[in-house]
């Protein structure tokens, strides 16, 4: 189960985000704080939130679990300004690191402000080069994300698909060896 390790005030803070409908969830997307590079480091579990109607939760979690069942994401670091991470699937005692990503600090698709921005665009081919990661601080150990998958233009904006979804720290190692889609 995610948030195990998680002190009472933040479990609350999971359980609250873990049962708010989507549009709730953009809202506290919305007046969160933007963590900065140095303060996102190792690997979080993970959890798909409210996708907002059955066919686009369906279709998001089948498209999460391709790769196999989606444990979490992880970041480390580069500089201030940037870092890196990977998704990672399978279990806790047999993960893989895929999908890569950079990251860094840009402005926000989703709300006015700054974001920590996940980027898959440059280090993957397929699909997931339309997808890009926001996250916010929830609390020290949660973060809150929206996954953007779709056109990156103004002008398309209608046509993306918005993800909400929710990484709890666990004390895994970052992996090394990441291996893109």
């Amino acid at each position: 189960m995610i948030g195990q390790n998680l002190t009472f005030r933040e479990k609350e803070t999971l359980l609250n985000l873990l049962s708010v409908d989507r549009f709730r969830l953009k809202m506290i997307y919305w007046s969160l704080p933007t963590p900065t590079i140095s303060e996102i480091e190792g690997e979080y579990d993970a959890q798909l939130l409210d996708q907002g109607d059955a066919l686009g939760s369906f279709v998001t979690r089948r498209l999460f679990a391709s790769k196999g069942p989606w444990l979490g994401k992880a970041f480390r670091p580069v500089s201030e300004s940037i870092g890196q991470g990977y998704n990672a699937f399978g279990t806790a005692e047999e993960r893989e690191a895929l999908l890569p990503m950079n990251t860094y600090i840009d402005h926000s698709l989703m709300v006015p402000g700054y974001s920590y921005i996940l980027d898959y665009q440059r280090l993957n081919r397929g699909p997931i080069r339309w997808l890009r990661g926001e996250l916010r601080i929830a609390s020290p150990s949660i973060l809150l994300g929206m996954g953007i998958f779709g056109p990156r233009s103004r002008k398309l904006h209608k046509l993306r698909r918005v993800i909400p979804f929710v990484l709890v720290r666990s004390d895994r190692p970052y992996l090394d060896q990441v291996m893109a889609a």
